[in-house]
């Protein structure tokens, strides 16, 4: 499904927005993306909640925010490992505004992220927003990756049902409704005290720790909005060092099924009925530990291929 809202449907008074950063010791990344949160038009507050980190994170924010007078920011630790989306439960209740947009320490947001969402919820209706993700490459500016990613960069459709599964490259134009998106949204503060974030993704890579939120709001009637307007660039993966995905493929493929296997027991039928499917839970588990493994074995290869090939065409 795809339309086009009108904006600023919230009137003439500015509606403010509250962001919500959950981080552990990246103060590295964050020296070099958190402007771009302190910049956003809209947003007049930003909760980081450190996750247990010792390293200067703290330091380096009140650096940033020194920069940003009309911003505040509120830097919380907690005591002991919560996991992120404990964190991300514990900044929300310090939020003061209606919405909250999500961002992750290692992405920069595009300007005006923050309120093309908070347009595109309120001519929605809808019950989260996000913007197009781009990974970038090494050495690649922002405007490089835009222009490299464009509206996506290859024909597949945006979402696979039976997987559950969001494709973050597909091309498509415009706004998309679909039941989950990428973790940088934007939401109500009165959903997230209503449905909040699943805590029992502490442990591993938290494979499924955003949708959870996002499959909550939609098996309970709300929809979810994914539009082209945005988009956050994600530091090159080798830059970041730490975090989930950095961590070996065996351990990946192990928590990637034993977080869908949570997953879809809690919403799989509620899901598959709104969805108009007709699978078996049993049989879609077997369907995403099928393409897990493609996805952790056989594709990381297949792609090194593609890409040397395209390398040697180039220089022919």
């Amino acid at each position: 499904m795809s339309a086009t809202p009108d904006s600023k449907l919230h009137g003439a008074v500015p509606t403010m927005i509250s962001m919500v950063v959950p981080t552990r010791n990246r103060a590295h990344t964050l020296r070099r993306v958190a402007d771009s949160y302190f910049a956003q038009e809209g947003v007049d507050e930003i909760v980081f909640v450190s996750d247990a980190g010792d390293d200067d994170t703290e330091t380096a924010l009140r650096e940033i925010a020194s920069k940003y007078p009309g911003v505040r920011l509120v830097f919380m630790t907690n005591a002991s490992r919560q996991g992120a989306s404990q964190s991300r439960n514990i900044g929300v209740q310090a939020c003061t505004n209606a919405f909250i947009l999500f961002c992750d320490d290692d992405e920069y947001l595009e300007a005006g992220y923050a309120q093309i969402c908070l347009d595109k919820l309120l001519s929605y209706g809808a019950g989260a927003v996000s913007g197009r993700r781009i990974y970038m490459r090494s050495g690649e500016t922002q405007a490089q990756a835009l222009d490299r990613f464009g509206s996506g960069l290859r024909a597949s459709r945006p979402f696979i049902p039976l997987l559950c599964e969001f494709v973050n490259g597909a091309r498509f134009t415009g706004d998309i409704q679909q039941p989950i998106t990428n973790a940088i949204i934007l939401t109500r503060t009165e959903d997230l005290r209503t449905y909040g974030f699943d805590p029992a993704y502490a442990r591993g890579n938290g494979y499924r720790e955003e949708s959870d939120y996002q499959m909550n709001l939609y098996v309970n009637g709300k929809d979810i909005w994914v539009t082209n307007r945005c988009h956050s660039f994600h530091l090159p993966l080798h830059e970041v060092r730490t975090g989930g995905q950095r961590t070996s493929v065996w351990k990946r493929l192990y928590w990637e099924n034993h977080y869908t296997r949570y997953f879809y027991k809690k919403y799989y039928d509620r899901y598959a009925s709104r969805m108009g499917m007709a699978t078996p839970r049993v049989l879609a588990v077997l369907a995403f530990g099928a393409f897990s493994l493609y996805k952790e074995l056989v594709r990381p290869p297949l792609y090194r291929v593609a890409v040397a090939l395209m390398a040697r065409r180039k220089r022919a």
